[in-house]
């Protein structure tokens, strides 16, 4: 087992994770990263509505309340980041749907709270300009609170390309590593993980739903989380164009949220019940799925079941109850110095910049010194997606490069040159490239690529398609080839 020695060890590779990385990617300072999973974003991160919001809207968010400011901080910072790192950003705006006087009432409160704290642009709308801005909204509708600010992106992209950036940058990452134990000494931590000893000063305990296991091996458990799972379903790419901005109308009971909303390729995403469960279980069912059709219907009538190509659970970890749930972790331990937990809950990704400019912040305040790195590039380029470039740059980058002429997923038209580019640069999984070039996530849900997947990436890593799993660790895709299953039987 290597033992190894940094300054600041971050656990955890989703989006907090990242963009800690990232911000102390602008330091001279030894920094290591390390994720249980085989790539980035793929716990908390991915599962939610890949909005960007405010809060305005919602009344959980209050002045008084940390998460909340950091969110509000967050929100002018999110376009910029993603411009400087190269992610798809889109700014769609919000529409709260009201179908009555008392309805009505709530969001002319909710807005002049928004105002008063200087969120500006909500405006109300009628229903003739409801129908003009969302034609298949429900008749019910009697008009609509209107926030322009409201954005989506592609959160996990988002992080992979954070952790590129923070790499490019000097930390040193490593994927497939699990914290196993923590010991504390005088003046440093001596980490245990599943691929070596790890010996550092700090540590930004990152680690999404595990956040509180993590502390707990030092006692730096002082909060109290509750997961609460939430069930997003994926519409079919073919509905993209049937509403442009992120719809929400408030839910006739506890536990349910009815949102409708675009995402940054094309896909609608619908969201429902928010319940409290048993961490882990990540299981959807038919009935959830009717639940969350059902609500979706209050939204745009004319949905059906048929329209549904995939769906997921995801769990948010919220402050205990006397705190509030509404509340987020970002602090260091009061029991335990140079040990700082990190956790938002909702809304994470929209919370990011902010909360990695703070946490730079309270490693300074336990004792980090810091100097700028003079090389500091914050600038990452993504590499080209084929079909949202014009004929003439496809041409050109097959003129370049054959393997972008050969189309290996053709629910969404992803090429063999980008599957081979997602790998040079870090994709070793199914999931890593579905997530880093959406192969597999079309209609047929890669009934037709996934052998063909495999093949590229038992090619480009060198090693037997038998070897290739799903999402690292166990999940082998191939258990058996079917020659040698029936030469046994014979």
């Amino acid at each position: 087992m290597a033992q190894m020695e940094t300054e600041v060890l971050i656990i955890g590779g989703g989006v907090l994770g990242a963009v800690v990385a990232r911000e102390l990617s602008r330091y001279k300072v030894d920094v290591i990263l390390v994720e249980k999973e085989a790539d980035f974003g793929w716990g908390s991160t991915k599962t939610n509505m890949c909005i960007v919001c405010q809060g305005g809207d919602t009344l959980e968010f209050r002045p008084e309340y940390h998460r909340s400011k950091l969110v509000w901080t967050s929100m002018p910072l999110m376009e910029p980041l993603c411009q400087e790192i190269d992610v798809p950003f889109k700014r769609v705006g919000e529409l709260a749907l009201i179908r009555n006087n008392e309805e009505l009432s709530k969001f002319q409160k909710l807005k002049a709270r928004a105002e008063k704290l200087g969120m500006n642009g909500h405006q109300f709308i009628d229903q003739d300009t409801l129908r003009q801005m969302e034609p298949h909204v429900t008749r019910k509708a009697i008009g609509a609170l209107f926030d322009p600010n409201i954005a989506v992106v592609d959160p996990v992209r988002l992080t992979i390309a954070l952790i590129e950036n923070a790499i490019q940058n000097g930390v040193d990452v490593k994927r497939e590593t699990e914290v196993i134990e923590i010991d504390r000494g005088v003046n440093q931590f001596e980490v245990q993980t599943s691929r070596g000893t790890i010996q550092c000063r700090y540590i930004v305990n990152a680690a999404g739903t595990s956040v509180d296991k993590i502390a707990r091996f030092v006692d730096a458990d002082d909060f109290v989380l509750y997961p609460i799972r939430g069930y997003v379903g994926i519409l079919d790419k073919n509905l993209g164009d049937l509403v442009k901005h992120e719809i929400h109308m408030r839910p006739d009971e506890i536990g349910q949220m009815n949102i409708l909303t675009p995402s940054v390729h094309g896909n609608l995403f619908f969201g429902t019940t928010m319940q409290p469960a048993m961490r882990g279980d990540y299981s959807t069912t038919r009935k959830i799925a009717q639940i969350g059709l059902k609500n979706l219907q209050k939204i745009v009538p004319d949905l059906s079941e048929k329209d549904l190509i995939n769906a997921f659970a995801g769990f948010l970890m919220f402050r205990n109850w006397e705190v509030g749930w509404h509340e987020c972790v970002v602090q260091p331990s009061r029991k335990v110095p140079r040990f700082i937990n990190i956790c938002i809950g909702y809304p994470g990704v929209s919370a990011a910049p902010a909360t990695g400019r703070e946490v730079i912040e309270l490693l300074q305040r336990e004792g980090l010194k810091l100097e700028s790195n003079p090389k500091f590039n914050p600038t990452r380029k993504a590499p080209p997606v084929f079909n949202q470039l014009s004929e003439e740059k496809q041409r050109e980058l097959i003129s370049k490069d054959m393997r972008y002429g050969h189309v290996v997923c053709r629910c969404e038209t992803v090429t063999e040159g980008e599957i081979v580019a997602a790998i040079q640069r870090g994709a070793t999984t199914l999931d890593g490239i579905k997530f880093r070039t959406r192969a597999g996530m079309g209609r047929c849900q890669g009934g037709f690529c996934t052998p063909r997947v495999v093949k590229i990436l038992s090619r480009e890593l060198g090693v037997n398609e038998g070897k290739i799993t799903k999402k690292g660790w166990n999940s082998h895709l191939l258990l058996y080839k079917s020659k040698e299953l029936i030469e046994a039987q014979t």
